[in-house]
Formats: structure tokens, C-alpha cells, sequence
């Protein structure tokens, strides 16, 4: 069962590598670079206007902390044929499982570590504390971490009439309480609070699993789940054949669509505009990235960095879009409609035009009302305004063209 788990994170980690390669080109990268430039800027000029015992300083790295500790989850790598082909196999899951928490360990701990040393000169400001009093934090961390995991582990079997250990609120409670001893006290106390509930976890999974059942079917679906949120977000740089959108009725946004005429040249204005309304696939992604771009842009200062950041989302929105325009192609009413190829793209540009205008000038606005200089606001909306025009209405009809050219 060990040798399964090898096979399948083989596999995971190749697909994982396929999809991050074209997460992380050039353009984004560069563009990664000059954000987190932005962020640690703004977090050292930050460091600078605190001191040493602010009240508030604890219970912010609490919250910080608490959070970070609960990132990273299972990975159990399990598929829905395995409740029925792996069930005479059960008892030797247990390898298989064992296996799986400690791959997910590498990166759960990588995060914990990655927090806290960007979180030290925090601590060594407002707290006053040595390295190696964040030292003793850092291993509360990941211990603590460590313990959470051993609990998706164990809750990973049925035991009668007891509810599942990896309940949110006994992960944030433990995880609470430690933390609130290591801040408020002592971090190597809390260090050792964590050690004993890690080893009591430890001493009650050993003893209990050879007599319970796997609970195939909620692992199945917290492993979808995970797998789907990753998809998701892939989704937002590049077509993912995993991620299938719904469909939801929105009488709400009717009002939108009675601004668009009722001619014959406006067919599938139409019919674009309202399977984008209705739609959750291509909606919900113009949504997040155009809220997470509204979010960083809040929090970003400087003159030419709130102008990458608009002209970056901008991009992604615009270039997402384009698999849209063959979203009917497979419907065969779609084919008998009396109208040119042409009058398709006009409509399908039209539409492109509104969305990606509609999102620059948001993002135009936040800029405006966060930075509130002239320079900044001047050039993220002149900048918007030319990469909206050229990506609606040269880029988009050229990019489909040619892929008409292709598919002919």
C-alpha cells in the first residue's frame, strides 16, 4: 500500500508541475517580484512606527498564527474507486495513510516556518523577545502542526459515537490555547504543551485504529475537495478540464440584459451576456480576480507598482476570457442561427469590452481612493484604458481569428 502512495504522488506531483508551469511564466513572475518588493517595503516603513509593549502586539500574532497553523491539509491522494477496490485492503491502509500525512507534512511545515521568520522582526519589536525565544515559538508551530495533521489521521477512522477529532473546533481551540500560552507566557512552555498533545493524539491513534473503519466516503470527499480547490486555482491562469461551472439563475441581473437591443445583428450579445450572468465558471473567476486584484491594490503604495498590479489583473481577466467565445460551439441550435462568424466576434468583443472596462475602472477607482495622488491615479488609468482597448479590440478578434484559421 506504500508503493501505491509512491505511484499516485508521482503522478500528483508531475500534474502539479504540468499546471505550475504555466501558473509561473515570465510576465507573472515579474510581476510576483514587484509585489512582494511592495509588501515587504510596506512591512519594514510598518516596523518602524511600533514599539515595545503595545497591548494589541500579542493578540495580533495570535490571530496571525492561529491562522497560519491551520494551512495545510491531508493529502490523502484517495479516489472515489478506492472504497470499493481497496475495501479488502483496509487494514493495510493504515501504511498508506501514514504515508500520506507525512507528504503533507513538507509543505504545511514550510508554511509554518516561512510565517514565523517573516513574523520575527515583529515579535522582536513589539515583544522585546531573543532568537531564541522565537525559536521556542517556531517549534511550538510545528509541533502544534504536526498535531493537527494526527488528527486528520485519526478522524481518518470511525469510532462509534464520537464525533470526528479534527473537529474545526478542537483544531482551533488546541491551537488557540497553545499559542495564547506561548505568547502570554512562555514559548518553550507552550512548546511542551503541544509535545504532550501530539504524543497523547499519537498514543490514542495506535491504539484505536485496528479496530475501526475507514470513513471512505467523507475522505473521498474532503480529498476532492482539496484537489478541487487547487484546480480552482489554476483555473485563474489557464483552462483546467477538472473545473466544471454551474448553472444559477439570477433574476437580480435581469435588468442587465433588457439594456441590450432586441435585433437580429444582437443574437449572441445576448446569448453571451446571459450565459456569463448565469454561468459560474467564467462569472466566478472575472469575480475573484478582479476582488483579490481590488484587495492588494487597497493595501499597495507607490507610484508605478498599483499600475503593474491593475495592468497584471487586466491581462489575466482578459486572456481568461477568450475560451469563452467557443463555450455554444457544441450546442447545434448555435449552427442554424441566420448569422455571419463575423457578427459572432463583434458581439463576443462587445462583450469582452464591457467586462474588462467594467473591472479597470474598479480597480482604477481603489487606486484613486487608496493612494489619492495624482501621478499613481493618472498613470493606472491611462495605462487601463490603452491594455483595455488593445486586448478587447485588437488582440482578442486577432487571437480568434487566427484560431479559426487553425481549426479550418
Amino acid at each position: 500500500m506504500i508503493q501505491l502512495f509512491k505511484n499516485r504522488r508521482a503522478r500528483h506531483l508531475r500534474e502539479m508541475a504540468k499546471y505550475l508551469r504555466l501558473v509561473f511564466n515570465d510576465f507573472f513572475v515579474f510581476a510576483l517580484l514587484f509585489f512582494l518588493g511592495g509588501l515587504g517595503l510596506g512591512y519594514s516603513n510598518l516596523l518602524k512606527t511600533l514599539t515595545s509593549g503595545l497591548w494589541w502586539a500579542p493578540l495580533v500574532a495570535l490571530v496571525v498564527l492561529g491562522i497560519t497553523v491551520q494551512v495545510g491539509r491531508f493529502a490523502t491522494l484517495i479516489e472515489d474507486a478506492d472504497r470499493v477496490f481497496l475495501l479488502p485492503k483496509e487494514r493495510a491502509m493504515q501504511g498508506y495513510l501514514v504515508a500520506a500525512r507525512r507528504y503533507s507534512q513538507w509543505l504545511a511545515q514550510a508554511t509554518q516556518l516561512i510565517v514565523l521568520f517573516i513574523m520575527t522582526p515583529y515579535l522582536r519589536v513589539t515583544l522585546s523577545w531573543s532568537l531564541a525565544t522565537v525559536a521556542g515559538l517556531a517549534v511550538t508551530q510545528v509541533i502544534l502542526k504536526d498535531t493537527l495533521l494526527r488528527l486528520d489521521l485519526a478522524s481518518a477512522y470511525q469510532v462509534t459515537g464520537q464525533r470526528r477529532m479534527n473537529h474545526w473546533t478542537n483544531k482551533w481551540g488546541l491551537s488557540l490555547i497553545v499559542l495564547a500560552v506561548g505568547l502570554w507566557t512562555n514559548p518553550w512552555i507552550a512548546a511542551i504543551l503541544a509535545v504532550l498533545a501530539d504524543g497523547a493524539v499519537a498514543v490514542w491513534f495506535q491504539q484505536h485504529w485496528q479496530r475501526q473503519q475507514i470513513r471512505w466516503r467523507e475522505q473521498i470527499a474532503l480529498e476532492d475537495n482539496r484537489m478541487l480547490g487547487i484546480y480552482r486555482f489554476f483555473n485563474l491562469f489557464t483552462d483546467v478540464p477538472m473545473v466544471s461551472g454551474t448553472i444559477h439563475r439570477r433574476h437580480y441581473l435581469d435588468g442587465l440584459l433588457r439594456r441590450i437591443p432586441v435585433r437580429h445583428d444582437q443574437a449572441y450579445l445576448y446569448l453571451y451576456s446571459r450565459g456569463m450572468l448565469r454561468g459560474t465558471e467564467f462569472s466566478g473567476l472575472v469575480v475573484r480576480l478582479t476582488v483579490i486584484g481590488m484587495i492588494l491594490l487597497a493595501f499597495i503604495q507607490g507610484t508605478w507598482l498599483p499600475v503593474i498590479l491593475t495592468a497584471l489583473f487586466i491581462y489575466l481577466i482578459g486572456f481568461q476570457l477568450l475560451p469563452f467565445f467557443q463555450q455554444y460551439d457544441d450546442i447545434v441550435f448555435t449552427h442554424v442561427y441566420p448569422l455571419t462568424w463575423e457578427q459572432r466576434l463583434r458581439s463576443f468583443v462587445q462583450l469582452v469590452t464591457l467586462i474588462l472596462t467594467t473591472t479597470a475602472g474598479l480597480m482604477c477607482l481603489v487606486v484613486i481612493l487608496a493612494d489619492r495622488r495624482l501621478l499613481p491615479a493618472l498613470g493606472t488609468v491611462g495605462v487601463a484604458a490603452v491594455e483595455v482597448w488593445y486586448l478587447a479590440r485588437v488582440y482578442t478578434p486577432q487571437r480568434l481569428k487566427r484560431a479559426a484559421q487553425n481549426k479550418g
